[in-house]
């Protein structure tokens, strides 16, 4: 059997009577059978037989005969009612399960919707014509690479058109509808209005692609397609940034949805800085790459646990520091090196801004952006946004909310908002009725950025347009949402059944294109004006962001290291470095004496620490068992005839502190100085090195071959090694083996 994928690729200039003939019945159809369409150029519903060719989509009035019949004098059954050229077919949609018709559309926005009398064909209609679809798409494109020089003269057209569509949107501003018209990017390049040819698809290697496939909709990919044109493409691609009299079409077709195989060109364009453009002069791995050292220094884990900062500490009503997959919903579509980067990714936006304080949305932003981007693009877009944030004044919101006072002031002016005729009015009487603060509900509801509410896709639509506009999105989508369950809200008896409702996440099957695009376009046909924070009140009028009082907040921080680093595990470093205190903090640790490298000789010690001698230190002592016990001192190692005078000293010992490990527990326990003595450490070639007094905390033998921990009234805490059974006093520890002796010095 001749294959026929590729016949007619390239017979977009046949007659429509030879079209017409081979649909009639002498052309092998691909598949056929009555249908009824509905289209935009009539909305009546018309029962047809459909066939469909290589070439076209034809619309008959009755089952052709299969004989050969002359179509201009044939039987008027025969003819065409109408034809859709494949040529000139921009989308297919309906391939999604359960889809109860097919909707085809060509480059000019005309759709024709056929629903199947069986209604199991819906899916064989539909994997049919999108499987021709993908076959002329596939042949446009490599028929029309464009070599440098036509890559030039294109730019140089769009430029020219750029100029005068510029003069045109200015003498539109003197004209009393010039406001009024239809905001689409695409037509504002102008061009060719054939929908983009290439591939629908494109996401990172930290994603696991079957579960990304399960809340996926290929409609929804085929339906925000439409919105950008290949020359748009072509135009974006030469862009460093967007131009100021394009930016608001572009924001406009934003937020109607960009497929994943732009989403690296457009998305990083919204939100200000090309990455993925042919002329793009950033280097996000460089810019990475800095960021890392400024956080870590030369050397990185490759691993992290929990807990992460995940920017929602402080908060009545929020544990401190929850788990990631209780911050981000959507964390299981990562796989555990996606995971491990993105919290990677949240110490890094941790240790190098200052201007974070409370963001839960951020850690789901990013999680969203490893979808598509590459570790070090997803930190590039987010150091950009908190670029601007640091950089703002005090008068205006950034895209990107960071602080308490601005979640409270946008939960008032969603309350404020809400409230219009149009909104939701009703919905607040009714919650305000029943006794809810609206705007303790309003913070509650907004202060993770509905990652939490939305379905995947759904969220993926909100950040695109959040990236190019900002927090008002949110602020939208969240009316949008409350809107649409307001019969739910207006049926709730009970402040629990109102939060109930208020908290329920949508379901994944929510995130079908026809799910997305309703919910989009209410969002942003909302009355909504005037969202700004300047004019908005930021006295603490509700209990749930007010600051926890009485408890120790947990510190993220961790220092950063440098070869040789040696062996002290990456999460020890992770606890006790909040412990250290903030003069001391600003140091990085440096390795400067080890007996493996250095010899063991306590002499050495002391001469390696001689040279650090204004510096504080941490040392570290391993066991056979490999379980660790240490201290930090803010001064180092030094000789002396007894306990050092802490009087003299340039820095207080009220920060000393001891630490333990034990293996079989993998639990990190930290003793503070307890300031009931003047005893913290001595050291001479005589006795060895002893840290703490009334009961040595830790004793290295002079020798450096044996370690002793005994109850220590300095500290108050226990033999840090667990005494033997043949131990009668439980104050004393066994002397152990000393495997190995680190000492860093803080520099």
């Amino acid at each position: 059997m001749e294959c026929q994928c590729w016949h007619g690729l390239q017979s977009e200039q046949a007659s429509p009577e030879e079209l017409a003939k081979r649909g009639a019945g002498s052309a092998k159809s691909l598949l056929e059978g009555w249908v009824s369409v509905v289209s935009s150029r009539s909305a009546a519903s018309r029962r047809v037989y459909a066939r469909l060719t290589a070439d076209a989509l034809i619309f008959l009035k009755d089952k052709p005969v299969h004989e050969a019949t002359d179509v201009r004098n044939g039987s008027p059954s025969a003819l065409p009612l109408e034809m859709v050229m494949l040529t000139h077919m921009a989308s297919v949609l309906g391939r999604a399960e359960g889809s109860e018709h097919v909707r085809v559309a060509d480059s000019r926005g005309t759709w024709w919707q056929l629903k199947p009398e069986a209604p199991l064909q819906v899916a064989d209609w539909a994997q049919a014509l999108a499987k021709r679809f993908d076959k002329f798409k596939t042949a446009r494109r490599r028929s029309s690479l464009y070599t440098p020089e036509q890559t030039k003269e294109i730019k140089v057209q769009l430029e020219a058109a750029s100029k005068r569509r510029s003069f045109l949107n200015r003498l539109a501003g003197y004209v009393p509808c010039g406001g009024l018209h239809a905001r689409d990017f695409s037509k504002a390049v102008g061009g060719s209005n054939l929908a983009y040819r290439g591939s629908r698809e494109g996401v990172g290697d930290l994603v696991d692609l079957d579960a990304l496939n399960k809340v996926t909709d290929v409609d929804l990919m085929e339906a925000q397609s439409i919105h950008w044109s290949d020359s748009a493409v072509t135009f974006l691609q030469q862009c460093k940034g967007v131009p100021e009299e394009l930016l608001s079409d572009f924001l406009a077709s934003v937020r109607k949805g960009v497929p994943d195989g732009l989403k690296r060109l457009i998305w990083p364009l919204a939100a200000g800085e090309a990455l993925a453009s042919k002329v793009a002069d950033v280097d996000a791995g460089e810019v990475y790459n800095k960021l890392l050292f400024r956080s870590f220094g030369a050397v990185h884990p490759l691993e992290f646990q929990d807990p992460v900062p995940t920017f929602c500490q402080g908060l009545n009503g929020l544990e401190d520091s929850p788990p990631l997959k209780e911050v981000v919903k959507h964390l299981w579509l990562m796989k555990p090196r996606g995971q491990h980067i993105l919290r990677r990714l949240l110490w890094v936006s941790q240790l190098t801004s200052n201007q974070i304080e409370f963001c839960p949305f951020l850690p789901n932003l990013m999680l969203t952006l490893l979808t598509f981007f590459s570790e070090a693009e997803t930190m590039f877009i987010v150091s950009e946004l908190l670029l601007e944030a640091e950089s703002a004044s005090s008068d205006e919101a950034p895209k990107i909310i960071l602080s308490l006072g601005q979640m409270q002031k946008q939960a008032k002016l969603f309350v404020r908002e809400g409230r219009k005729r149009g909104v939701v009015p009703e919905v607040f009487a009714h919650l305000e009725g029943l006794g809810i603060n609206l705007e303790e509900a309003a913070l509650r509801f907004l202060q993770d950025g509905l990652a939490n509410k939305l379905p995947f896709r759904a969220l993926c639509r909100l950040v695109g347009a959040f990236l190019g506009e900002g927090w008002e999105v949110i602020l939208r989508f969240g009316l949008a949402l409350m809107k649409q369950k307001e019969n739910s809200f207006l049926a709730c008896q009970s402040v629990e059944e109102a939060f109930q409702v208020l908290e329920s996440p949508c379901q994944e099957s929510e995130g079908n294109h026809e799910e997305v695009n309703q919910l989009t376009k209410l969002a942003f046909s909302l009355p909504i004006k005037n969202l700004s924070l300047a004019r908005v009140g930021s006295s603490w009028m509700i209990s749930h962001p007010a600051p926890k009082q009485g408890y120790r907040k947990h510190l993220f921080c961790r220092p950063r290291l440098f070869e040789p680093r040696g062996h002290v595990p990456h999460e020890l470093w992770e606890v006790i470095w909040p412990w250290v205190p903030a003069s001391c903090r600003v140091y990085d640790p440096h390795l400067v004496y080890v007996p493996v490298t250095d010899g063991t000789s306590l002499r050495t010690c002391l001469e390696k620490c001689k040279q650090s001698k204004d510096a504080a230190m941490v040392f570290f002592v391993y066991n056979s068992d490999m379980d660790i016990v240490g201290g930090f001192s803010p001064l180092i190692w030094a000789r002396s005839s007894g306990y050092v005078d802490l009087l003299s000293c340039p820095r207080a010992s009220d920060d000393a502190f001891v630490f333990r490990r034990l293996q079989k527990t993998g639990k990190v326990e930290v003793f503070p100085w307890s300031g009931k003595n003047q005893m913290l450490l001595q050291a001479s070639e005589v006795h060895g090195l002893i840290f703490g007094g009334d009961g040595v905390a830790i004793h290295i033998g002079k020798d450096l071959h044996r370690c002793t921990s005994s109850a220590s009234r300095s500290f108050d805490s226990p033999p840090l090694l667990e005494a033997g059974h043949d131990r009668e006093s439980p104050r004393v520890g066994d002397s152990f083996e000393l495997l190995r002796f680190e000492v860093f010095a803080l520099q």
